[in-house]
């Protein structure tokens, strides 16, 4: 493990000159936000609001996924918080599995 390598590299900075950790926190505060909308039924009552959950929490495992493939190959390094914003992410997919089911159950079932 070598944060140092991993998180000083010109990558780390690429979107908008921030820090790639300030990038993420804000897009864990964009997720937390959609799992605290809409109460617990809103897979029947709101289900654009998980199926949006489900494709950020997907876009985020991968690009997770992803970095993690670069900090191998481009620093031989890895940054132990960057595997486990990693991990994390890839972990949110199963967990939101029911309850995008749920809501692509109850948009299919939108009378015509």
């Amino acid at each position: 493990l070598d944060a140092d390598a991993v998180d000083a590299a010109p990558e780390a900075y690429a979107i908008l000159a921030t820090p790639d950790a300030a990038l993420g926190l804000a897009s864990y505060g964009a997720t937390t936000v959609l799992a605290a909308m809409a109460g617990p039924d809103r897979a029947t009552t709101r289900p654009i609001i998980p199926l949006l959950m489900a494709v950020k929490i997907l876009v985020d495992a991968l690009i997770g996924a992803k970095l993690t493939v670069d900090q191998w190959t481009k620093h031989r390094a890895f940054c132990f918080w960057c595997l486990l914003g990693a991990l994390a992410s890839v972990i949110s997919v199963p967990l939101a599995t029911l309850e995008t089911r749920a809501a692509l159950r109850s948009v299919r079932k939108v009378p015509q």
